[in-house]
């Protein structure tokens, strides 16, 4: 048996950088989410930290994890062409509006022809943001267990 390794092709390697820089992007993005969240609700709601620290910690991971979900659910419903429609005429209406003379537009001139080249293009995955939605998650259920454990 041959145990080389699959060597990958440059554009691979592009997209697996382009995935990796997007994941750490996103994580460094989430830290400041989760330590404002904690700030809005303990000095926000005027909690006792001492007394309610486990319930501060399950809202602090609750907030970035679900605001992470929600956002690849969107990007996935993106990806599959829900809002087309809508990025094609907000275009046209702009070319229409500020260049009505113009002739040489990149805009395909159809919408049919818009979403075949919307479909050619290769994009990179946003699992990502789903991965770091659900570590955020798990730490809320480990806090969220620690208070009913010690309420």
């Amino acid at each position: 048996m041959d145990n080389k390794k699959k060597e990958l092709t440059e554009e691979e390697k592009q997209r697996r950088n382009a995935y990796l820089i997007g994941f750490l992007i996103a994580f460094v993005v989430s830290i400041p989410i989760a330590v404002g969240s904690f700030f809005m609700i303990k000095d926000g709601l005027r909690l006792d930290y001492e007394t309610e620290k486990w319930r501060i910690w399950t809202d602090t991971f609750t907030l970035p994890g679900v605001l992470y979900i929600l956002v690849f659910c969107l990007v996935k419903v993106s990806d599959w062409g829900a809002f087309d429609a809508i990025t094609y005429s907000v275009r046209l209406l702009f070319n229409t509006i500020f260049f009505p003379t113009t002739k040489n537009s990149k805009l395909p001139k159809t919408y049919s022809e818009y979403r075949e080249l919307k479909r050619g293009k290769k994009r990179i995955s946003a699992t990502f943001l789903l991965y770091i939605g659900l570590l955020y998650m798990a730490l809320m259920l480990v806090f969220l267990i620690l208070w009913y454990a010690n309420r």
